[in-house]
């Protein structure tokens, strides 16, 4: 979920949601406590503090990352900017930064961004001419075309290396946003493919005679980028849609030759099959929208992390699969509360470039509200123990 629009959610919104749960005697958030035991306990969580602050920026959200060439590139939802960008433009739908540094053991430093001609920060997603030439008719007040701030925004989701190809890919959703209160609603989801660093990602056309040519996936499917890997040649997506208070996480998978042809995708059926129907796809674990799923080499198990929806409280899975069966939640640390009503955590995600010793020491993220469009990221380095020998 966008900076903006969590923000601009009313802090009701959260109490009605609480009195109603508590009125039907549902719980929020289901326990985790389902599945086998986790591979893992916590030892210690270390809050590293603020990391990433640009002057330029008072606030985003997201913070996925990976490794492109030498650089470890990351990717943000909605930008608020301190001053206009070349466009006049104060919210641009997605922002990025990259660093070469891979020592996250004191922070992440290093940071560089690419400004435009006004000096502000740029996206790394591109709207195609049709959804500029929207926005800047709905943009002011008043406003070429009725009605006013409403827009088309690229939001970036999980990033992965595709090193036989010498390129990335970056998953986003495609969104129409209008005027008001959580008034926004996902069209679809794709695949940017990223050839050189130079450059920026491109939106390739998947399906042209369709009404939004570049999307692989529709509204009314998992938000497949969720978290993402790649195991040798194949290409692993989470897509994690919430559902009754709940975010079940479905896993689609692809040969990283053929990311771009819905036909070659498979989903996990349960039992171990693999369908080529999505209808056939069961969830695999509950999790959030946004989310991480990384191998870990001091495990032998991959390690999933995410937040429980509207709480900083950070979750970790562990399984042998990218499929499962996934472990009970194990609780890694809580992320700092918002600022002056701001709103809750949505965002907590694992960097496993930056693993120690193997990945027995991790690093997640969050950003953390400090008010009602201002928001700054934290990292916790989060040390781990295996439980095979306990």
């Amino acid at each position: 979920m966008s900076l903006s629009h969590k923000a601009a959610l009313p802090r009701a919104f959260y109490f009605a949601i609480a009195a109603g749960l508590a009125l039907c005697g549902c719980s929020l958030y289901p326990s985790g406590s389902y599945g086998p035991a986790p591979a893992l306990s916590v030892v210690q969580a270390t809050d590293l503090g603020v990391f990433g602050a640009n002057p330029k920026i008072v606030g985003r959200d997201g913070g996925y990352s990976g490794v492109f060439g030498a650089n470890v590139v990351w990717l943000f939802g909605d930008t608020f900017l301190t001053n206009s960008n070349a466009e006049g433009q104060s919210l641009i739908s997605d922002s990025w930064a990259w660093t070469t540094s891979l020592d996250a053991s004191n922070g992440i430093t290093g940071f560089q961004e690419r400004d435009d001609s006004a000096g502000a920060p740029t996206m790394i997603l591109t709207l195609t001419a049709a959804e500029q030439a929207y926005n800047a008719a709905h943009a002011g007040n008043p406003c070429q075309v009725q009605p006013c701030g409403a827009r088309w925004a690229l939001w970036p989701a999980a990033m992965v290396a595709d090193p036989t190809r010498s390129r990335a890919l970056v998953f986003y959703q495609l969104v129409s946003a209008q005027p008001g209160n959580f008034n926004f609603q996902a069209v679809g989801y794709s695949v940017a493919t990223w050839q050189t660093f130079a450059d920026l990602p491109q939106r390739p056309v998947i399906n042209p005679d369709a009404q939004y040519p570049d999307l692989l996936f529709t509204a009314n499917e998992p938000s497949f980028g969720s978290a993402a890997l790649v195991v040798g040649d194949t290409l692993y997506a989470y897509g994690c849609t919430s559902s009754n208070f709940a975010v079940p996480c479905k896993l689609g998978r692809v040969d990283l030759s053929s990311v771009d042809d819905r036909s070659a995708w498979t989903f996990y059926a349960g039992s171990g099959t693999w369908s080529s129907e999505l209808g056939d796809a069961v969830e695999v674990f509950t999790g959030n929208s946004i989310a991480s799923v990384s191998w870990n080499d001091y495990l032998q198990q991959y390690v999933a992390v995410y937040n429980s929806p509207l709480s900083g409280n950070v979750k970790m899975r562990t399984a042998p699969n990218p499929e499962g069966p996934w472990s009970r939640e194990v609780a890694a640390f809580t992320a700092l509360a918002p600022v002056n009503g701001g709103s809750p955590v949505s965002d907590a995600i694992a960097h496993p470039e930056y693993n120690l010793n193997g990945g027995q020491t991790m690093f997640v993220s969050y950003s953390h509200a400090t008010g009602a469009l201002t928001s700054e990221f934290h990292l916790v380095s989060v040390q781990i123990a295996s439980t095979a020998s306990q």
